[in-house]
């Protein structure tokens, strides 16, 4: 009697550990993630198994990216460094909000590196003076 409880307890368990890979497996498979860019505007990347009607669910409810600059020269000579911003709302979700200069190439000159939290995230990356022929552009990036 007690060998049969022992084996169905351990095959209860083992039943269990099998489950887990397969649970792990579908969340991967509907990862998300977006962001926005100055060229390209907003944009949102999913894996293949996400159909559109998904999407709504599974983003975040909003996203904003915006270059910010400031002036360090004078008002009659002025030099601009620039940062790039980015907030993302996500209601009841752990995820991270990026924020970063780049170049046009996608070369990262600064970056705010993952911020992350639950329902609401900023990030805003360090101020970048681009030399005079650079083409720098703002870029943010959302996923959990």
């Amino acid at each position: 009697m007690k060998k049969r409880f022992k084996v169905a307890v351990v095959a209860s368990l083992l039943s269990l550990v099998v489950a887990i890979p397969t649970f792990a497996s579908d969340q991967q498979d509907q990862q998300i993630s977006g962001g926005w860019s100055e060229s390209n505007g907003y944009y949102v990347n999913s894996s293949n198994s996400i159909n559109s009607d998904s999407v709504g669910v599974l983003a975040p409810s909003s996203h904003t990216g915006k270059r910010l600059q400031w002036n360090v020269g004078s008002s009659a000579s002025p030099v601009w460094e620039y940062a790039a911003y980015g907030e993302t709302i996500w209601n009841g979700t752990y995820h991270y909000t990026t924020a970063q200069m780049e170049l046009s190439n996608g070369t990262v000159k600064t970056t705010s590196g993952r911020q992350w939290g639950l329902h609401q995230t900023s990030a805003q990356s360090p101020w970048y003076l681009p030399s005079g022929f650079e083409n720098t552009e703002a870029r943010t990036y959302w996923g959990s």
